[in-house]
């Protein structure tokens, strides 16, 4: 099943009539051949005075200090139109991330202590189990930073590269069975081109158990929150795609069922009647974020 063209015109109108002024020069960059410099002008709005990003980046996060984890948003933007070392903001963000690294634990404090100055979703709430909750940060949102520290290794102190990247890997080594949020941070890393090939290799035959056990195959289980092929494959080329060869198909009949009749794909989640009166905006800004990357998978996998 592939999506029609009525379909793909009308998730360019959603966006084009609703979507964030990033999310709109994202797509006419991967459609239109718009340039990158569009990109990054629309990011460059979340992008505060220390180097970190926030202002809503992330929709669920709508604080507008910066936090590691919206960092990790921004940085993921910046590497999709392939800015390099040389780019101000790829260097105000790495500053960024090197400022407010922990030596004492080894990572980042992924939200800061202000975080309900602003509305948020129930998850990232600051409190005495915040900690817990995202298992000591050491994986989410270490190990996906760790992969921009290594792309960006030119403005990284080398040591610090090996102290982490060691790190990362032991951490998974020992804790072989990450939930969600942990898994996708780790596939980013390993997607990291410029990732030393020992450590990769360390941590693909992990990866690759966890996500064979704990990805629904089974299409009743996708309405749900959760792990579906798409979210741990983003192309063919991806080190799993081999792995999911057998679901990504009905996965992608799926994912073009899931389109509104607004032209966008929404969120299968909310925020639970927590700030009601923020969530709208929220949400409409996720229907942004999740069209421009159903598109790109579609496209990707020849379904558009």
């Amino acid at each position: 099943m592939n999506l029609s063209a009525d379909g793909a015109s009308a998730a360019r109108r959603f966006l084009v009539q609703h979507g964030r002024p990033l999310e709109q020069a994202l797509y006419a960059f991967h459609f239109e051949r718009g340039p990158a410099d569009a990109v990054l002008d629309a990011l460059t709005p979340y992008q505060n005075s220390d180097g970190g990003f926030g202002h809503g980046l992330e929709p669920d996060l709508q604080l507008a200090d910066s936090s590691a984890i919206v960092t990790t948003v921004g940085l993921q933007h910046l590497r999709d139109v392939k800015a390099g070392a040389d780019n101000p903001l790829v260097q105000r963000a790495i500053a960024y991330l090197l400022t407010t690294y922990d030596p004492s634990i080894q990572t980042w404090q992924i939200i800061p202590a202000n975080v309900d100055d602003a509305p948020h979703a129930p998850w990232w709430a600051y409190d005495d189990e915040l900690s817990h909750r995202w298992h000591g940060f050491l994986a989410n949102p270490r190990a996906e930073i760790v992969g921009y520290l290594v792309e960006y290794a030119a403005l990284v102190p080398p040591e610090l590269l090996t102290e982490l990247g060691a790190a990362v890997v032991a951490h998974l080594e020992a804790n072989p069975q990450p939930e969600m949020h942990d898994l996708l941070c780790y596939i980013r890393l390993v997607e990291t081109e410029a990732l030393p090939g020992a450590l990769r290799e360390r941590m693909l035959p992990l990866l690759s158990a966890v996500i064979d056990e704990t990805v629904a195959r089974d299409a009743s289980a996708w309405a749900e929150y959760g792990l579906q092929p798409l979210t741990v494959v983003s192309s063919p080329e991806s080190p799993f795609a081999a792995l999911l060869a057998d679901a990504l198909p009905a996965n992608l009949d799926y994912l073009v069922q899931q389109q509104g009749e607004d032209g966008a794909w929404a969120p299968n989640w909310s925020w639970f009647g927590l700030y009601d009166e923020a969530w709208p905006a929220s949400e409409r800004a996720w229907k942004g974020v999740l069209t421009v990357k159903a598109l790109r998978q579609l496209r990707a996998f020849g379904r558009l």
